[in-house]
């Protein structure tokens, strides 16, 4: 027998499972969940690009967009010293080439994003522990890069 599960049933599903891993995760698990989520707007803002929906597209621009301003202000620019300025000035340039890419409808900053996310997703996902392992080498934060 199949369980039809409808497309709000999954939706509240997906929501709850979101949740409770945000609510679950590490600081540096956490900063991987971060770039999950721009590097999906940055990947929609493209869809939306290619379909002319300019108002769904700046959704996804803004969502991208925020999330960097998050990542940004959760940098340790005193624990993490060079770095941290360093990421905060690579932060700065995805924002700019978001605005670039929204307000010239051009796919091409759009992709090169999506790629410096996509890297430094993989450079985190490294020393971030898989979820649920115990780890008493992570820091208390999720941008505290003086270990």
């Amino acid at each position: 027998m199949t369980t039809y599960v409808s497309p709000q049933g999954y939706l509240e599903s997906e929501q709850n499972y979101q949740q409770q891993r945000v609510e679950q995760a590490s600081p540096l698990e956490l900063t991987c969940i971060l770039y999950e989520g721009a590097i999906q707007a940055v990947e929609q803002a493209q869809i939306f690009l290619k379909r002319g929906d300019i108002l769904a597209r700046g959704r996804a621009v803004a969502r991208a967009q925020g999330i960097l301003v998050e990542l940004t202000e959760s940098l340790d620019r005193k624990q993490g010293g060079d770095f941290a300025a360093r990421l905060g000035l690579l932060y700065d340039y995805m924002l700019a080439k978001l605005t670039e890419a929204h307000a010239q409808q051009l796919v091409e900053p759009l992709v090169e994003v999506r790629q410096l996310l996509v890297d430094l997703h993989s450079a985190w996902r490294e020393i971030a522990p898989a979820p649920g392992a115990v780890s008493n080498a992570e820091p208390s934060s999720g941008f505290d890069l003086a270990g």
